[in-house]
């Protein structure tokens, strides 16, 4: 018997934290993976036809000049989805946000969710991730925890009393690998979350070991006003709309759908 063909699966913002792990992991998984720039996108640039599916991770969490929510959230999530029917791509896979919903009110969530039922409505079959805080080596809230740990000091927004579910980036590309095939996961929303929740000002202490280091807490509504008038405050204004939401995933729903054991928050 000769060897079996490799299956090709097209990969957008592949340069990201998650995006750079989760094409080492499918690489390793023998899947051929095709990566798919953001110009790319914007071009309407075609990957592979053999593609059999398109990982859609490519969206911004922060607002600058050229890159609105609206561009870069909605309108490239529109042009993959044309890419994925001109290429005669039949999945698409997505990344959204834990607590995205038709009730949101922050300008990100609304971005996301317009992505979510573009694609929806596109007729592809499609797994949607609403993913809390994926964990990993050098992951977004690792490296701002470093640089406040630097200056010997970490801001708690708020209380820190509020809940997050942070899943390791290892448990996350597992559950991607199953999801391209798995018909268990076939045009379904799913919280992409870890098996524990923690309080944010817990996690903060646990990330420290315990050290010295100075940990300062910041009323809401005045770390609301610092976030878009202080440009060295840790948090942007979405971050803290993440935050302050207090957002809980279905963990229950992951695992049952994907079998796998998944990593404890001491050893992410």
């Amino acid at each position: 018997m000769g060897k079996p063909l490799k299956q090709y699966v097209a990969i957008s913002g592949s340069t990201g934290f998650v995006g750079k792990n989760l094409l080492k992991f499918l690489i390793q998984k023998k899947l051929k993976c095709i990566p798919v720039l953001r110009s790319d996108l914007q071009e309407g640039e075609l990957p592979p036809s053999k593609c059999s599916c398109f990982i859609h991770l490519v969206g911004t969490g922060n607002e600058i000049e050229d890159e609105s929510f609206e561009k870069v959230n909605v309108e490239i999530t529109r042009k993959a989805i044309d890419i994925c029917k001109k290429s005669k791509i039949k999945k698409i896979i997505y990344f959204s946000g834990l607590g995205v919903s038709s009730k949101s009110t922050s300008k990100y969530f609304i971005s996301k969710f317009k992505a979510e039922r573009l694609i929806i409505k596109s007729g592809l079959d499609y797994t949607i991730f609403r993913p809390s805080y994926i964990i990993g080596n050098d992951d977004y809230l690792t490296r701002n925890l470093k640089k406040q740990i630097k200056k010997k000091k970490i801001v708690i927004p708020g209380t820190g009393n509020y809940i997050i579910q942070p899943i390791s980036i290892k448990d996350a590309c597992n559950v991607v690998h199953l999801a391209i095939n798995s018909i268990n996961f076939s045009k379904k929303i799913i919280d992409l979350v870890g098996p524990e929740k923690i309080t944010f000002k817990q996690f903060l202490k646990n990330s420290t070991n315990n050290s010295n280091i100075e940990i300062e807490k910041i009323p809401s509504k005045k770390s609301i006003v610092y976030s878009s008038s202080h440009k060295k405050f840790p948090y942007s204004i979405e971050d803290l709309n993440i935050l302050f939401g207090n957002f809980e995933g279905n963990h229950d729903k992951l695992r049952n759908i994907s079998k796998i054991e998944f990593t404890k928050i001491r050893n992410i």
